[in-house]
């Protein structure tokens, strides 16, 4: 695997705007898809999990996405070095 070119500044970074991401879609995924959850209060274990869910995907294809764009941009920057 081939070792990432990013600095710490990097990855701070698109750790917490992947993180912030997650949040918006997450909470939008969540009160679609479980409402009623939220209107009864009463959340079974699958519950609690699809919820986890619902912000751990979001915060992954966030990540991914910063990443690659962030290398494909230092790969044309040093392309022209």
């Amino acid at each position: 695997m081939k070792k990432s070119n990013l600095s710490f500044l990097d990855k701070k970074c698109i750790i917490i705007k992947s993180f912030k991401t997650s949040l918006i879609v997450g909470t939008i995924i969540t009160l679609i898809n479980q409402n009623e959850c939220f209107f009864k209060f009463i959340f079974t274990q699958k519950d609690l999990i699809k919820i986890l869910f619902n912000y751990i995907v979001p915060f992954t294809v966030s990540a991914y996405s910063r990443i690659s764009l962030l290398n494909e941009i230092k790969k044309e920057i040093y392309k022209y070095e």
